[in-house]
């Protein structure tokens, strides 16, 4: 029980936003890009609103929605808000060759507490590594990840841990 405990934490460590410090290392000193069919850029109160196809671009990491909302009051990003049918994240980590990947109804991203919300039907993968619930939160700060089913039996949390695979030695 506690190597898959271990092993579901180290699934979801992978994840979020270059100031997380999970991200390619480089990630964070790279401008971030993005794409969108129509922007709403309030500069009194710091949120940036776009919508329609956007694509949110920063080194490695890939957000993709029908709409990202970035709060940033005092310049500096606070939170990040993606939703989607679904919205989905990508990101490569130092030292590890598969992507880590997400999809959601919804993804928030909040960097003053640390923590990121999936909700809508989320799941996280790298490889074969999955996890899946309607609703995965990961707390950065004091790594804990709590993943919640949806309604019904069927809305069940689904995890699949593949082991490590050992190089054949010569």
């Amino acid at each position: 029980m506690l190597l898959i405990r271990k092993s579901v934490v180290l699934l979801i460590t992978v994840l979020l936003l270059p100031s997380l410090s999970f991200a390619l290392s480089s990630d964070r000193n790279q401008p971030i890009k993005i794409k969108a069919d129509n922007v709403t850029l309030n500069e009194k109160t710091g949120v940036s609103i776009y919508n329609g196809n956007v694509i949110f671009t920063q080194g490695s990491l890939i957000l993709k929605g029908s709409k990202i909302v970035i709060h940033q009051p005092d310049g500096k990003v606070s939170k990040i808000i993606v939703t989607g049918k679904p919205a989905s994240f990508q990101q490569q980590q130092d030292n590890v060759k598969q992507l880590v990947r997400a999809k959601a109804g919804k993804m928030e991203f909040i960097t003053d507490d640390e923590r990121v919300y999936l909700s809508q039907n989320a799941s996280v993968s790298q490889g074969e590594n999955l996890l899946k619930g309607e609703q995965i939160e990961y707390n950065t700060r004091n790594s804990t990840i709590t993943a919640q089913k949806g309604s019904g039996k069927k809305n069940r949390v689904h995890a699949i841990i593949e082991p490590d695979k050992e190089e054949p030695k010569e």
